[in-house]
């Protein structure tokens, strides 16, 4: 007989994986599964280990995790594509050709926007505005369906011409050199009559050199940007791209906490928070972004982060295999785990920490119990990822068969 815990070991089963689907509020298929890895968005399956048990179709580690984003994403989007952008965005591993191609398309349709000439409002000025409309074109409205092409072309121009001077402020403030933007060639919040002009030579200041490097990119049509940048450029560039967009995501934060309506209304801070989470601005931003990455002494200003690792779930496929057998092994642990119960846990973090308290709360009431489960089952409650324990560590573990206080905690 295999136990539980060996099914873990260098393989996630589909029936695993559309087990622990359903148990986080999504129902699949297996066609869906098929359908997902043939348009790669997730790993082709692996050939199943002779187990004695017939044909069985097993995924590679870490596909269940993948497959309950996409689940979460595909409430945003139906689109593969875009799908496949989203997860490359937060960092899981998906193949560049995919990502060009969607960036391609995205290009050619920004480049022909841009390219039409519309004579009569081509003209026209654009008159100052108060603070609050200047700071809702700061969100990008440059990318909201317009009443003509010639409109999307200005809004993109705009647009694009305020992400580098966002750009460039973040540079100098990284860097802590405020002086320089007294003498920036545009300020931040300056009227579009800056567009197009000749920005004077750059000076030594790495903000002022990246703002003169995203200028010049301006004119460059997007389908080239494109071209012009390598698989390494791409993560590069979004290496930087995220951390710009993070900042203005944390400034909106900020913003919402100070001056949010209790009541839910639409404000500057949450405004520049969905910004960030915008795959339309993400590729713009990133575009721009890419001009700078040529120059090391830009480069040399910005202290990139590490950065996030891929969305993590509230509760884990594995930490959902040792539930899924405790509560097998313990009367009433099943309560916890209800549909309703669960939905909670991966809707909102309030929710997570809720839930863990009552599960911290039933494993103490229930410690010896528990303590029986898990030395039947003892490979399944190693700390570490499975296949990753050194021989010491299992030593260790084995013979203080302790019980964690919680499951893994994860954060979304």
């Amino acid at each position: 007989m295999v136990s539980s815990s060996e099914d873990t070991e260098s393989f996630e089963s589909a029936q695993d994986v559309l087990d622990y689907l359903q148990f986080a509020g999504f129902d699949m298929t297996r066609d869906q599964l098929a359908r997902l890895h043939r348009r790669r968005l997730i790993e082709q399956p692996i050939s199943p280990p002779s187990l004695g048990r017939g044909s069985v179709t097993n995924y590679p580690l870490g596909t269940a995790k993948r497959m309950l984003r996409i689940a979460q994403l595909r409430n945003k989007t139906k689109q593969l594509d875009e799908l496949a952008w989203r997860l490359w965005w937060e960092g899981f591993n998906i193949e560049p050709g995919l990502i060009r191609t969607y960036l391609m398309r995205k290009a050619s349709r920004w480049d022909e926007q841009t390219s039409e000439d519309d004579a009569a409002t081509d003209q026209e000025s654009i008159a100052p505005k108060g603070d609050r409309d200047v700071l809702e074109e700061v969100f990008f409205q440059h990318l909201k369906a317009g009443p003509s092409s010639n409109a999307a072309r200005k809004q993109l121009e705009r647009g694009s011409e305020l992400f580098v001077e966002f750009a460039s402020l973040f540079i100098h403030l990284l860097g802590g050199d405020v002086a320089g933007l007294n003498h920036s060639p545009a300020p931040l919040f300056a009227g579009s009559e800056h567009f197009g002009q000749t920005v004077p030579a750059p000076t030594s200041s790495p903000g002022d050199l990246a703002l003169v490097a995203m200028r010049q990119e301006l004119d460059t049509p997007y389908s080239e940007i494109i071209e012009s940048l390598d698989d390494a450029g791409l993560l590069r560039s979004r290496a930087v791209t995220r951390q710009f967009l993070g900042m203005i995501a944390n400034v909106g934060d900020i913003v919402h906490e100070v001056f949010g309506s209790s009541r839910g209304r639409d404000n500057i801070g949450r405004s520049l928070v969905a910004l960030s989470e915008s795959p339309d601005e993400q590729i713009l931003s990133l575009l721009l972004a890419s001009a700078l990455l040529g120059d090391e002494r830009i480069l040399d200003g910005i202290e990139l982060l590490e950065p996030p690792p891929p969305h993590a779930p509230a509760i884990s496929y594995r930490d959902f295999l040792r539930l899924r057998y405790l509560a097998r092994e313990i009367p009433g642990l099943a309560n916890l785990l209800t549909p309703v119960r669960i939905k909670k846990v991966f809707d909102s973090e309030q929710g997570a920490a809720e839930w863990r308290t009552g599960f911290e709360a039933f494993r103490l009431e229930f410690a010896i119990e528990f303590e029986m489960a898990m030395d039947l089952e003892s490979s399944l409650f190693d700390e570490g990822p499975p296949g990753e324990a050194t021989q010491e560590e299992q030593i260790r573990v084995k013979s203080k068969k302790k019980i964690p206080k919680t499951l893994h905690r994860h954060r979304g």
